[in-house]
């Protein structure tokens, strides 16, 4: 066995499970270190962490399409009027700026002004009486959460035009901003490309004499979102099967893995690092990640049984400007706004029309590009709303419950 598989091998339990972000880092010094945000720019405060909206650098794939969008062509339309919209920070909302901030205040006069959300300050500015916010992004499993609370007000549909958009992000509070996926990946040099879930599940226990950590090793995402619809897939489940989960058959999926997962990764840099170091044969990852870290030529991706997750914008409930914010988001769903977004970072357009703007090898690297959305499934918005908080709870003691069933142990049971 090499001296890197040795090191390998001893990874204490507590960095399996407890430290990922470290012994991501010790596995791949090589590999420049880049700032990451565990939660990333569309995690919520107050709850468990549900779908992390992945930070990606605004890098353009192409000119900007400029051409107006039907609708806004009066420049004085809210002059003098001030919206405020508050997203996450960083690249993701740098993008925003120029795909959707920027472009609506020249094309109606209004002045955005822009903040950084949180979703305990939300709630406060809702109880309180003083909501300064008048548009924001949030995780599509919060805005039902929001609204089942009572803090986002009804969007007005007779403003915004759905007729393009894609049907599952248009709901009665929010409707959607951006898709992104978890999807398998693996290393450009594979001998073998897998097709699915349940090729990442075939595996086979790490031995000490024949260890491969192409071979042996994986890598999935420490929360149960996405990672229990996986191993439902891998199980044999369709996904037209998948929901309402079945939890325990999804934990009994992941019994027969766990002894080959490397690292439950929870920075979304770690899944992408891993791969491209041969470092595990496949991970679980966010797509706008590999963009992100120039990976690409290391990296593959396979796009089928990939789970579709998206942003939503939303209105806070006591908002003084709703007019203007309804005709914002009736702009940032339209088709040209949406390409704009697309070609920044590698988000995926809600508007279905946005894909004859955009260069054919962008689309193909983008999410609800209609050939890679036909082979993945939705995200179900409501029962994680619903569930996030229970499942992660127990999703956390499966995988503190044992020593046994870790690389670690099983290498050191091979060579004993």
């Amino acid at each position: 066995m090499s001296d890197d598989a040795i090191t390998r091998s001893r990874i204490s339990r507590r960095a399996l499970t407890l430290g990922a972000g470290a012994l991501a880092t010790t596995l791949i010094a090589g590999c420049s270190p880049l700032s990451d945000d565990d939660n990333g720019p569309g995690a919520p405060t107050d709850t468990p962490e549900p779908t992390a909206t992945p930070e990606v650098s605004p890098t353009p794939t192409q000119i900007a399409i400029g051409s107006p969008v039907p609708g806004f062509s009066d420049p004085d339309r809210w002059m003098g009027r001030v919206i405020t919209v508050a997203s996450w920070g960083g690249e993701y909302q740098d993008a925003q700026r120029e795909a959707f901030f920027a472009p609506f205040a020249e094309a109606t006069g209004a002045t955005v002004q822009e903040k950084v959300a949180d979703i305990s300050d939300l709630r406060s500015q809702v109880d309180d009486g003083n909501v300064l916010w008048d548009v924001l992004t949030v995780p599509m499993e919060d805005q039902v959460r929001l609204a089942r609370d009572g803090y986002l007000s009804p969007l007005r549909y007779d403003v915004i035009d759905t007729t393009s958009l894609y049907p599952d992000i248009v709901q009665e509070f929010g409707v959607g901003a951006a898709y992104f996926s978890t999807i398998l990946t693996y290393p450009a040099g594979s001998q073998t490309a897998p097709t699915s879930w349940t090729d990442f599940w075939s595996t086979v226990p790490p031995d000490a004499e024949t260890f491969d950590p192409v071979v042996h090793y994986r890598s999935l995402r420490r929360s149960p979102l996405g990672t229990l619809e996986f191993a439902l897939l891998a199980d044999g489940l369709t996904v037209e099967e998948l929901y309402p989960l079945d939890i325990e058959r999804a934990f009994a999926s992941l019994d027969r893995i766990r002894e080959n997962v490397l690292v439950w990764w929870q920075e979304s840099k770690e899944p992408i690092e891993l791969v491209a170091a041969d470092a595990v044969g496949m991970a679980s990852a966010f797509n706008p990640r590999i963009d992100q870290l120039a990976l690409g030529a290391e990296i593959r991706t396979l796009w089928y049984q990939g789970m579709l997750s998206a942003d939503a914008w939303v209105v806070p409930r006591g908002t003084q400007n709703e007019d203007v914010a309804m005709d914002f988001i009736a702009f940032a769903t339209r088709a040209i706004p949406s390409a704009n977004f697309g070609r920044l970072v590698p988000f995926g357009p809600v508007n279905i029309d946005s894909f004859e703007y955009l260069r054919r090898d962008r689309v193909e690297l983008l999410p609800s590009a209609p050939g890679n959305k036909a082979v993945q499934f939705v995200e179900d918005f409501e029962f994680w709303a619903n569930n996030v908080d229970a499942l992660t709870e127990r999703f956390e003691a499966w995988l503190l419950e044992t020593d046994e069933a870790t690389p670690e142990a099983a290498l050191q049971s091979s060579s004993s």
